[in-house]
């Protein structure tokens, strides 16, 4: 939600500015940058390998808490009360740990992925103030697409003033 309110407040403010700005306006679009530069690709391995890897452990831990259920549910009837009981906390022992291994490794992946994208922002922006200046460019937008709006800061740019293949190829050198 917070993501929502910060793209339209920056939406609103550059529509705001736009008459009164009559500068030359470039954009970079973020997911060209990260689909077609080698760093971006290497990222994007670096965030496919860590998936698997957290993938690999919350299903190790959901295993256990299956197989586990499935002893208890086989043996049930021959346990004690108090035997039946103790298997039925420490089930749901492994089961909390399960759903806290899973709420911890998309927070982990999250990081990661923030990480590493911050990485390449960084470089689109030393690359774009560089090209800004040389090119006249008075303001340069990132366009990044928001999932769960559709939408971007820079709803339309044409290709005149896209900057993106030139940064692409900066980074690939």
């Amino acid at each position: 939600m917070r993501r929502i309110t910060v793209a339209v407040i920056c939406l609103a403010v550059v529509l705001a500015a736009a008459p009164a700005f009559a500068g030359k306006v470039g954009f970079v679009d973020l997911q060209k940058v990260l689909d077609l530069t080698k760093m971006g690709k290497e990222i994007s391995k670096q965030i496919a390998a860590r998936t698997d890897e957290l993938k690999i452990e919350v299903k190790k831990k959901e295993l256990e808490v299956i197989t586990l259920r499935d002893q208890l549910q086989k043996s049930e009837a021959a346990l004690s009360e108090a035997a039946k009981k103790a298997k039925y906390e420490e089930l749901q022992t492994k089961m909390g740990e399960y759903y806290q291994l899973q709420q911890k490794a998309g927070y982990d992946l999250e990081s990661a992925k923030l990480e590493l994208f911050k990485k390449v922002i960084a470089q689109v922006k030393d690359i774009s103030s560089k090209l800004a200046v040389a090119n006249g460019y008075d303001l340069v937008l990132l366009k990044v697409e928001d999932v769960m709006t559709e939408g971007s800061v820079v709803l339309y740019g044409a290709s005149s003033v896209d900057l993106t293949d030139q940064i692409i190829r900066q980074m690939n050198q």
